[in-house]
């Protein structure tokens, strides 16, 4: 459990949170966009889907924190949030670029949130949805910022190979 005024601990899961930043930079950054939604050898997790989910992730809890990205926190998570299924189409998902500096943009705005407020609302409760998985909020985000990316980084990689693109 992360303790109110515990600082290097804070510090400790907002390094892995930029590690999975330049991670997932690093598995894309060859990857061409227009080869981001295919579905390799029943791979079904695409590098499309895979960036949306993790920005409708970050979108979550930055509500959470109250610090909205809008309405779209709601409408991300309807389309990428979990029990969402990606399709092969590559139309139904924005650029690479877009999918990037959204994930990006994210990572800033969630550092600086969880700094700024993790004494004042890791102990707050969770939605109801998530009671029985994370009664907290500090729970929730601890399993986003410091396990959820490094998954579906393993799921990027696994794709790579089945797409034939060899890592460098």
């Amino acid at each position: 459990m992360i303790h109110k005024n515990d600082d290097a601990a804070i510090d400790v899961l907002l390094d892995i949170f930029s590690d999975h930043l330049t991670w997932l930079e690093e598995a894309i950054a060859d990857i061409p966009d227009a080869r981001f939604a295919e579905q390799p050898n029943g791979v079904v997790n695409h590098p499309a889907w895979t960036l949306c989910h993790l920005n409708a992730n970050a979108a979550f809890l930055l509500d959470l924190l109250d610090e909205p990205e809008g309405a779209s926190a709601n409408e991300e998570n309807s389309a990428y949030g979990n029990g969402s299924i990606p399709v092969e189409n590559r139309s139904q998902y924005p650029p690479k670029e877009e999918l990037l500096a959204t994930l990006r943009r994210r990572h800033g705005q969630l550092d600086s949130a969880v700094r700024a407020k993790h004494a004042d609302y890791f102990a707050r409760p969770t939605p109801d949805f998530l009671q029985a998985y994370a009664p907290t909020i500090g729970r929730i985000a601890a399993y986003l910022l410091a396990s959820h990316e490094s998954y579906h980084l393993g799921q990027l990689m696994q794709w790579r190979r089945a797409a034939g693109i060899a890592k460098k």
